[in-house]
């Protein structure tokens, strides 16, 4: 029998958590005990300046079918809303200056994706988050509670590491494999498969429209052609792995030198298996000895609900 919703109004501590991030976005339902009644996932909705209505609608959709697996009516009673883009205060404002119409919550706060994160990865604790998605950044909070940041500028600044990262080394060693430069050749014949084109020339012609986003979902291609041995694919790796150690190592500076430093993964790149997170699990062992990598799934619509839970 498919429950009835229930009305918040019965049920005033209802909990929304929203982790809106380049590749999707996810949405969970909790109790006050963040006992989670119910989830969905939906499209990407990074926050950009200037479209903060895009990112909202997206994040109201999601929501409404994480409220209609919950049982539960909207408006809940409190929520933190977590987006990508979302760093500044001035996106955070216009993001829920967008949201405010959508009625999801009495209650609501709007913060940066890696403060979901973090309190996803060490509640309260101090720790360091690296994230490797559409995009890349590191989170770190230090004893203290205070917060720094290292890369997530978006992918016209770099995204070292990143999904879009590694997309474009893979096609700028396309090019080259079709110059005759290098040994590229396999990858290349692996992202026309993947695109399900035939010839370089289509692949030209895909670029001259290929949204960041777009460009980042040639990673799975790369990240496959690594774990099967390709020359070309596990130099890209290497790089990107790099990349990320780079952007701890910016901030491992916060935490006394004597103390270990808990670290977390997050981000599509970085799942359990990934060439890529085997690459920068070495190579921070190596320049980061000091830090612990936790072997944890980082869910950040639940740490979004932990924050929720702690507003008034």
């Amino acid at each position: 029998m498919t429950p009835h919703p229930t009305s918040t109004a019965d049920q005033p501590s209802i909990l929304l958590g929203v982790d809106a991030g380049g590749s999707h976005t996810a949405a969970a339902i909790a109790r006050p005990d963040l006992l989670i009644l119910g989830r969905a996932e939906g499209r990407g909705a990074p926050m950009r300046a200037g479209d903060a209505t895009t990112t909202a609608a997206v994040i109201a959709e999601v929501t409404t079918q994480a409220a209609r697996a919950a049982a539960v009516t909207l408006p809940v009673d409190r929520a933190v809303i977590g987006a990508a883009g979302a760093g500044r205060a001035l996106e955070r404002r216009e993001l829920r200056l967008a949201l405010l119409p959508h009625g999801l919550a009495r209650t609501m706060e709007v913060v940066a994706d890696g403060d979901i994160a973090l309190a996803a990865a060490f509640g309260t604790e101090p720790g360091v988050l690296i994230n490797a998605g559409t995009g890349s950044i590191a989170y770190a909070r230090d004893r203290q509670g205070r917060l720094r940041r290292s890369g997530g500028y978006g992918w016209q600044f770099g995204d070292e590491g990143s999904g879009y990262w590694i997309g474009r080394q893979a096609l700028a060693a396309a090019a080259k494999a079709r110059d005759g430069v290098g040994d590229g050749t396999p990858l290349l014949a692996r992202i026309l498969t993947a695109l399900g084109l035939h010839e370089f020339d289509e692949l030209v012609r895909w670029t001259a429209t290929a949204t960041p986003a777009l460009v980042a979902a040639l990673a799975p291609p790369v990240l496959a052609a690594a774990a099967a041995g390709d020359p070309a694919a596990q130099r890209i790796i290497a790089g990107a792995a790099t990349e990320l150690v780079q952007l701890v190592q910016v901030v491992e500076p916060m935490f006394p030198p004597d103390d270990p430093l808990p670290l977390a993964t997050g981000g599509g790149m970085l799942q359990a298996g990934s060439p890529l997170l085997q690459a920068f699990a070495e190579r921070l062992k190596a320049a980061v000895p000091r830090a612990q990598l936790h072997d944890v799934s980082v869910d950040a619509p639940l740490g979004a609900l932990r924050l929720a839970a702690e507003l008034r």
